[in-house]
């Protein structure tokens, strides 16, 4: 479901909020999507593939745990929408979180939706559970990954006019993912298809939301249309005629965002499910890699114009590394990522800054190293 805006809290009764609640796709497009993304997986899936059940009568779990009391970043309703088109040259907007919360301020990005993150959140924790052997939590955290890759194939929640306030499309939202949807549901038909690998799944949703928002203007225009020929004039209940002068117009890259929904959705599982085999892997064979976390000093030091930066990992764990002036100020952020255990390095060139002192600090789960080097210019 889409945020609220503070508007909408100020001026609409609170019981008109709470009859009036919608989910993307409504919950017929999240079971769909959830319930047929199975059909892509491999056989040497076999056991999780057998619990499509399970996973279309858990394809709405994340929508009843929104809380819009809780202000935290992460907050569930926050992870349901992106409105990446409020964000200025949106298509070049840093992967990064942290590159966009330095360019935009937390409390914007807060606000303008969480979506893609929260994706590589849930992914994260998947692979880690798959590597645990905790299948029960992991197919509850699969069916929240199909529920956000849904969202993020849904057009109206990849966009900051997701209900057609700004264009005189006032309620589309609803029509378009649940009215519309309900109805011709038994016309979305999806296909077996193959599934691939996906090296960065954080990339892989900002390039499935940014395809989203580029459909926007055909529901928008589509809206319109179907207003016209059925000669609904946005009061009351719309009349069939407007639904399936709405279907003609959307059917067609409707019906193709399901289908990539689920292609996308069982690549994601499919790749949680290889990369915690490999983990398992690499824990057989954990000597040959760092018994500690060492974050080594910086070559060279002092430095000009640019430096390298050595460090291990003993685990498989998120991974940050950031750049700090002497007073503490957050300068860049190097690496952001969930990383296997092994050796690595990074360069730094710095942009725009004088010389002087300044440390990094790797941190590896609730572990952390900082060390101190010399830019001079």
């Amino acid at each position: 479901m889409k945020k609220f805006t503070n508007v909408l809290l100020r001026c609409i009764p609170i019981i008109f909020l709470i009859t009036n609640v919608s989910y993307s796709w409504g919950s017929t497009g999240h079971k769909l999507i959830n319930r047929k993304s199975v059909m892509h997986l491999p056989n040497s899936m076999a056991t999780l593939k057998a619990d499509s059940i399970y996973y279309e009568s858990h394809a709405s779990d994340a929508d009843y745990r929104k809380n819009y009391n809780d202000t935290s970043f992460f907050a569930e309703a926050q992870r349901h929408y992106f409105d990446i088109d409020i964000y200025p040259n949106f298509h070049s907007l840093p992967r990064n979180l942290d590159s966009v919360i330095a360019l935009y301020g937390r409390g914007n990005v807060r606000q303008n939706g969480t979506l893609p993150w929260a994706i590589q959140l849930t992914f994260d924790s998947l692979t880690a559970q798959f590597v645990r052997g905790d299948f029960v939590t992991a197919k509850a955290t699969m069916s929240d990954l199909g529920h956000y890759v849904a969202d993020a194939h849904q057009p109206l929640h990849c966009t900051e006019n997701y209900d057609g306030k700004l264009t005189g499309n006032d309620g589309i939202h609803s029509r378009y993912e649940s009215t519309m949807i309900n109805t011709f549901k038994s016309s979305i038909i999806i296909s077996q298809d193959s599934i691939q690998y996906i090296d960065s799944p954080l990339d892989y949703s900002f390039e499935y939301i940014l395809h989203s928002n580029s459909l926007v203007d055909s529901v928008l225009a589509a809206d319109t249309y179907a207003k016209s020929v059925s000669g609904w004039n946005g009061s009351g209940t719309p009349p069939s005629t407007y639904y399936n002068a709405l279907w003609q117009k959307t059917k067609y890259f409707t019906s193709a965002q399901f289908q990539s929904a689920t292609v996308a959705l069982a690549s994601l599982w499919y790749t949680a499910w290889l990369n915690a085999q490999d983990i398992l892997t690499i824990d057989e064979n954990i000597s040959l890699f760092p018994s500690s976390i060492t974050l080594e000093q910086n070559y060279p030091n002092p430095f000009n114009p640019k430096t390298e930066i050595k460090f291990q990992i003993s685990h498989f764990s998120g991974v940050t590394l950031k750049v700090f002036d002497i007073s503490g100020r957050e300068i860049e952020t190097l690496i952001y990522s969930a990383m296997y255990p092994g050796h690595y390095s990074v360069e730094w060139t710095p942009k725009d800054l004088g010389s002087g002192t300044y440390f990094y600090r790797l941190q590896v789960g609730g572990s952390s190293e900082t060390r101190r080097m010399i830019l001079v210019k």
